[in-house]
């Protein structure tokens, strides 16, 4: 992924979940200036701040990668349960499923890929190269994203 624009995750404007339950940060849409109901894919950055239901997206497959906080798990309604416990962990589920989240230790920050169904999207973590973008950035292409997760990690988000 050479080339690109740099971003600094400090400066996304905040706007509210698809369900007004939170707020998130829109690092990359395609195509650009899409909305939540016409993108193929989608990356963000979201804050938990308390037990809530997420947002259900029909059509589309999700990723979601805490990076900060002492994690939460989502309880589906179809009865599946997905633990997110420890941080720069990719987890995918199905993004049209009603989804109950239930913070375990306070505050959480997660990174989120969303993908129509369908779209072959690799949600990865990989070591941070010499060229990878600065802590606090990412770098943004027209076919995904790389963002800096710490001093070693960065998440790779690929449309394919």
């Amino acid at each position: 992924m050479n080339g690109g624009r740099l971003v600094r995750l400090a400066d996304l404007p905040l706007q509210p979940w698809k369900n007004g339950g939170g707020v998130t940060s829109e690092l990359a849409i395609d195509p650009a200036g899409a909305g939540a109901d016409s993108f193929r894919w989608r990356i963000s950055l979201a804050r938990i701040d308390a037990d809530g239901p997420f947002s259900a997206f029909p059509g589309i497959t999700r990723w979601i990668t805490l990076i900060e906080g002492g994690g939460f798990t989502l309880d589906f309604a179809d009865g599946h349960r997905l633990d997110v416990p420890q941080p720069f962990v990719p987890h995918r589920f199905d993004g049209g499923l009603a989804a109950f989240c239930r913070l375990k230790g306070g505050p959480s920050r997660d990174l989120n890929v969303m993908a129509r169904a369908g779209l072959a999207m690799d949600v990865r973590v990989i070591a941070a190269g010499a060229d990878a973008p600065p802590e606090g950035h990412a770098l943004v292409r027209a076919d995904g994203a790389l963002v800096r997760l710490d001093a070693t990690r960065l998440l790779q988000a690929v449309c394919r």
